[in-house]
């Protein structure tokens, strides 16, 4: 199985790439039969599921987005925790990052570009820019990715900037980068950075990709995953990705209910943890190992 370590470039390598241009792209991140169970997975889903466009300037008028994955279908569970792709927002975030939403977007022909945006919009409404990651978004192509069907337009370097797209005093002639990476790429970049989806100019080409995004774990998640996720479809989903949904405690005290994790409460011993207790004691013990 692929990892950050062996996906071209080391760990190391890709950060110092999001930090001075807002993003990486791990190529050879997802092998080529998830790549196809993914793909086959929600081309499936739309035509069951009836998943038209939306008709909205930030979902489109020939896209179709589908939300809530991990209550779809199983594949979608070797997505969040992935060794290609996690390690990476690990470092970006922490450990205790929790999955802010998968949003499969099927972008078609005749698409127009989606206006540039920041991911971490509300958060950078409170926060001076730049700032420190909120948002880390990651890109699968399960397709390849064109500049004519619609790969993700991006300007590098614009985490850095103090404006957001929307501000009065945002820079007009910027350097708009048009993505192009084959199917099994992964595109990961900083929830500031400049972005939109790309028009697809194309006569019967379909972009297909799946923005899967993590956040900090004392930010809101963007989707609902406690009323979203079905307990018993959860019940069956790795412990990493029962973590990074929230059912764990970020750092040993927020998100409890009556002083016991999500997880305790949902799924019984095998989430149990006390908020405060526990992490006093693992630091205690952290202190005599000293």
């Amino acid at each position: 199985m692929q990892t950050a370590e062996t996906a071209n470039e080391s760990v190391d390598a890709h950060l110092e790439r999001i930090a001075r241009d807002g993003y990486t792209i791990v190529r050879d991140a997802v092998a080529p039969d998830l790549t196809v169970r993914l793909r086959d997975a929600i081309r499936r889903l739309e035509r069951e599921l009836g998943i038209e466009p939306r008709n909205t300037a930030a979902e489109g008028k020939a896209t179709r987005r589908m939300y809530n994955l991990l209550a779809k279908d199983p594949v979608f569970a070797e997505m969040p925790a992935h060794p290609a792709i996690l390690p990476l927002v690990e470092r970006l975030l922490d450990r205790g990052c929790l999955l802010s939403g998968m949003t499969a977007i099927d972008i078609g022909p005749g698409e127009e570009p989606q206006p540039l945006h920041g991911d971490d919009i509300v958060m950078s409404r409170h926060l001076k820019r730049p700032h420190a990651p909120m948002m880390v978004t990651s890109m699968w192509a399960l397709t390849d990715f064109t500049p004519e069907n619609g790969g993700t337009w991006y300007v590098p370097g614009s985490h850095l900037w103090p404006q957001t797209p929307h501000d009065p005093d945002a820079p007009k002639d910027v350097d708009v980068q048009k993505l192009a990476m084959p199917a099994g790429s992964v595109m990961v970049f900083h929830g500031s950075l400049w972005h939109g989806g790309g028009a697809n100019t194309t006569a019967d080409q379909w972009r297909c990709g799946v923005n899967v995004q993590y956040c900090p774990g004392f930010v809101r998640q963007q989707q609902n995953p406690y009323l979203g996720i079905p307990r018993e479809v959860a019940a069956r989903l790795p412990d990493r990705v029962l973590e990074l949904l929230g059912y764990r405690l970020y750092k040993g005290i927020m998100g409890h209910v009556d002083g016991r994790s999500p997880g305790e409460v949902a799924f019984g011993p095998r989430f149990a943890e006390t908020a405060y207790r526990d992490a006093e004691r693992r630091r205690a013990a952290r202190d005599v190992d000293r």
